[in-house]
């Protein structure tokens, strides 16, 4: 015989009475385990939710959660006195690694002008002069490659003076299409001079 209307709905209503039994059930069940871990110790806990606590429906696991959170914040001071800041020199090492890109780059910047001003003075003369008297000198002119660049030192010619070391001094003289040609002569040669015209 088939199932009149009034079957249907007495079914459904008992399944529905039936689910909400389950549904309290349920309820009752996980609220009396949460009781009952929330008195074990904290490893007991943790334990339970690594096992995933089937007993417990997803709002009780979250307290359960909260109270082992709250629980280790109560006993985290007695463990350990951390500071609550961190010092400086911590925090500026901390973001070290963020920073070596700039901290590379600036190095480097400082580096090659470091090296510029060093080329600078290297290549800077100290002053002007020329060959006290009106006569020649002789005096053995090298070339950057090594070969010889002259043998006097012209009078009346200014040429520039780049060291001064003890008593002797090192000159240097551009020749256009060979580059400069340095030497070293007595310091009491020569005599300053204003600048380079010849």
């Amino acid at each position: 015989m088939p199932a009149t209307p009034e079957d249907v709905k007495a079914r459904l209503a008992r399944a529905d009475r039936a689910a909400r039994e389950a549904a309290a059930g349920f309820e009752r069940d996980s609220r009396a385990a949460l009781t009952r871990l929330k008195t074990r110790p904290i490893h007991e806990r943790f334990a339970a939710l690594e096992e995933g606590a089937a007993q417990l429906l997803p709002e009780h696991r979250r307290e359960l959660l909260l109270s082992i959170r709250d629980r280790s914040d109560e006993a985290e001071p007695s463990v350990r006195s951390a500071p609550r800041h961190a010092s400086r020199i911590a925090v500026w090492r901390g973001r070290l690694p963020f920073h070596m890109h700039r901290l590379t780059r600036d190095a480097l910047l400082a580096l090659c002008l470091l090296l510029g001003l060093v080329l600078a003075y290297r290549r800077t003369p100290i002053s002007w002069v020329e060959v006290r008297g009106d006569r020649d000198v002789t005096a053995a002119w090298v070339m950057p490659d090594g070969r010889s660049g002259g043998d006097r030192l012209v009078a009346g010619r200014a040429y520039a003076l780049m060291r001064d070391a003890d008593g002797v001094v090192e000159l240097r003289d551009w020749h256009p299409s060979d580059g400069y040609a340095t030497t070293r002569v007595p310091s009491d040669w020569l005599r300053t001079r204003s600048g380079p015209s010849r």
